[in-house]
């Protein structure tokens, strides 16, 4: 099957911190050369006494100082972003440039500027270790979770292994919507799949291929439980064989777990450490306005607490 380009958006800020994905995409995709990368950078905005017209020759020479340095402070990043990215082995034609002020956040530019170039997914580094440190220094995941409705956001953390990924999945249609991101965005790697449902009424953990099921498999879908799940559970190897992924590279497990949000978090972060699995793909469903936020959710409560991996979310 033909190769897809695919095209992805970094936001820099200047910071080695917000590069880090970079390496991520160079080691998960063979052929860079289908890589189209956006590099965004959002320029602070003046200070409000400098929009107003100026009289003073003091204040407009302060101004002309301003917008140099500030000029001066973009290029340097996108400039060092395009080395480093040379360096990985990036086409230097296929990465575009961004400079814009910032007028909102930097989550709400880049979210409106992924939906313009209809890009397949936005890169994220991590910048928090707690809760209490997000809330300090301005973690934008709610934010980006919010704004970013038709972008899949990957968020990264530390050093991932690229070479295995789950696809979580629940009773929800943002469950098949994230075997349909990950099915375009593996197709041409070679990471082993895995299609993982966490369920209160498993007896025990068991494993199956996802497109020769055991009789195990088959039996537990037939169940009160199994039939709730199984038209997502078909869809999504539906979704992953119509990509072209061999068969041997695709199982399904079912973990026995808590189907409490903090619960199946707790459980989907605890099985992806133990089995060195670096991406995590998961569907987030519509949020219901800003309030949604404040409650807890699997996908909010994973992106709290993960580490050394990779976390795909799907609206």
């Amino acid at each position: 099957m033909e190769s897809i380009p695919k095209c992805l958006l970094l936001p820099i800020d200047g910071s080695e911190e917000a590069l880090l994905p970079i390496r991520f995409v160079s080691r998960l995709f063979p052929q860079l050369d289908q890589i189209n990368l956006i590099l965004s950078y959002f320029v602070p905005s003046l200070p409000p006494v400098y929009k107003q017209r100026l009289t003073s020759k003091e204040m407009i020479k302060k101004k002309k100082e301003l917008l140099r340095d500030r000029e001066k402070h973009a290029r340097d990043a996108l400039d060092h972003a395009k080395q480093i990215l040379s360096r990985h082995g990036f086409s230097a034609d296929l990465i575009q440039e961004h400079l814009q002020e910032k007028a909102m956040s930097v989550a709400h530019h880049a979210c409106r500027l992924a939906d313009i170039k209809k890009v397949d997914a936005v890169l994220v580094q991590k910048r928090v270790s707690s809760p209490l440190e997000g809330f300090l220094r301005d973690d934008p995941s709610n934010a980006l979770l919010h704004y970013c409705i038709v972008s899949p956001v990957w968020f990264l953390e530390g050093e991932v292994d690229p070479s295995k990924a789950v696809i979580c999945l629940q009773n929800e249609a943002a469950s098949l919507r994230a075997a349909d991101h990950a099915a375009f965005m593996l197709a041409d790697t070679q990471t082993a799949i895995e299609l993982l449902h966490v369920t209160h009424s498993a007896p025990h953990r068991f494993t199956s291929p996802a497109f020769a099921q055991s009789t195990e498999l088959a039996n537990w879908l037939k169940t009160e439980a199994g039939r709730e799940i199984s038209p997502i559970v078909a869809g999504s190897c539906d979704i992953l064989k119509t990509a072209g992924i061999a068969d041997t590279r695709v199982r399904i497990t079912i973990l026995p777990g808590r189907e409490k949000e903090g619960k199946v978090a707790a459980e989907i972060i605890h099985y992806a450490k133990q089995h060195e699995i670096g991406i995590v793909v998961l569907g987030h469903s519509d949020p219901e306005g800003v309030w949604s936020f404040l409650k807890t959710s699997v996908t909010k409560k994973i992106l709290g607490d993960f580490e050394n991996m990779a976390v795909w979310v799907n609206q």
